[in-house]
């Protein structure tokens, strides 16, 4: 599908963070004929966004009327973009309006997204992101070569699904098609359970003096404490929500640190020569898994 097909002639992105900002500045910068309408309760970011010529249009409320051919993008917190789905339901219920969000947790709102807005709703989650939040940090680039998750269900139409691929891979996204339920189990192992090892490792230099800890720290201490800079305002959310998934991972991390007491109380030097290799191995996978999107 070209740029010209794309049934878009107006984008509203509702809450302009670190993603919703960054996702209406690459849209301004690849379609600039469209207009772009930002909502956010707060008039500082509504301010910079016009300031930047992030947005046309600002408003602090959801709006009462939305246009058809648009889509709708919601880029709040979890649980806010629940009740945002709820009250922007029956606004564009039947227009010609896609509408989609950006949440790290997909089986509650593709769910409700399923019950209010069958035709329309598709739950999104950009693999993008920086450990600092809000407007200020947001880039055009941000989606440039990253995993762009989109979870329809088994009866989302084709004309729905099809031009909202097309705009993410517009933005530079790789687009995949991923079960909600699948994803969150994935998330659990590849998002969310990083996010909080690392809260679960400043706790535990917290406990045993930090200030001598953290003076003689190396490289490797500083590419594990980025992750520490993230907000529980966000990830609060995303860790409660996804409690059960992430229940099974936190076990399976449990038995995986019992046994590395046993490879070294053991002094298993085999057992933990395999370990090293098997995350080699891993690593490079990871290095030539990101390198063909990273030259598209």
């Amino acid at each position: 599908m070209v740029d010209t097909e794309l049934p878009f002639q107006r984008l509203t992105v509702i809450g302009l963070g670190l993603i919703g900002g960054s996702l209406a500045m690459a849209a301004k910068e690849r379609f600039p004929h469209w207009h772009i309408t930002g909502v956010d309760p707060n008039a500082e970011t509504l301010q910079y966004a016009l300031k930047h010529g992030v947005i046309d249009q600002a408003t602090l409320e959801l709006p009462e009327v939305f246009e058809d051919n648009q889509l709708i993008v919601i880029a709040c917190h979890l649980t806010p973009s629940l009740s945002v789905l709820e009250a922007l339901a029956p606004k564009v219920r039947g227009k010609n309006i896609g509408v989609t969000d950006i949440g790290s947790c997909k089986q509650k709102i593709a769910d409700l997204g399923q019950a209010l807005l069958p035709d329309q709703f598709i739950a999104g989650h950009p693999m993008a992101g920086k450990e600092h939040s809000g407007i200020q940090h947001a880039t055009p680039l941000l989606f440039a070569g990253k995993a762009y998750l989109l979870c329809p269900h088994a009866h989302t139409p084709a004309d729905r699904l099809e031009p909202l691929q097309a705009f993410l891979q517009a933005l530079g996204a790789s687009v995949k098609l991923i079960d909600a339920a699948k994803h969150d189990r994935y998330m659990a192992y590849v998002s969310h359970l990083p996010q909080l090892y690392v809260v679960m490792l400043t706790q535990l230099l917290y406990k045993n003096e930090p200030g001598h800890l953290v003076a003689y720290h190396g490289a490797g201490l500083d590419d594990q404490l980025r992750l520490a800079a993230s907000s529980y305002s966000m990830w609060g959310d995303i860790l409660l929500q996804n409690a059960e998934n992430l229940e099974g991972a936190l076990l399976g991390l449990r038995d995986t640190v019992d046994e590395a007491l046993t490879l070294l109380r053991n002094q298993d030097s085999e057992g933990l020569a395999a370990w090293f290799q098997r995350a080699n191995e891993m690593h490079a996978h990871f290095v030539g898994f990101k390198a063909p999107s990273l030259n598209r």
